[in-house]
């Protein structure tokens, strides 16, 4: 086998090669198409089903959140005039003048009587 045989086994061999991984590349992509042609988007009547679903659903949530929002309301309402209504009950305590003077030898009504005070 001469020098020139040898450049021509060569350069043919690296044609095949690349001839054969253009091929290769080639029938990936025709399979990948191939795998991927059903997952393409909805069709008009999928899509218009959908949306009215969507827009169906949208109204329901929001008519929802306004019966919460106004019973919410209406809670808090109810709630502000029962407070303002309803007095509270108080007690109230008259002083003694005289019975500081009495209770000062012992310790025990002094502390009550501090406390009834705050």
């Amino acid at each position: 086998m001469g020098f020139e045989e040898m450049v021509v086994a060569i350069i043919g061999t690296i044609a095949g090669v690349g001839l054969f991984g253009f091929i290769i590349a080639r029938v990936t992509s025709l399979i990948q198409s191939w795998i991927n042609r059903k997952k393409g988007g909805y069709d008009e009547e999928t899509f218009n089903r959908l949306a009215k679903a969507f827009m169906q659903h949208k109204k329901e949530t929001e008519r929802r959140l306004q019966n919460l929002e106004a019973i919410i309301s209406e809670e808090d309402s109810i709630d502000n005039t029962k407070q303002i209504s309803e007095p509270k009950d108080t007690i109230e305590i008259e002083e003694d003048e005289a019975a500081p003077e009495k209770q000062k030898g012992s310790d025990d009504t002094s502390k009550l009587r501090n406390m009834l005070k705050n």
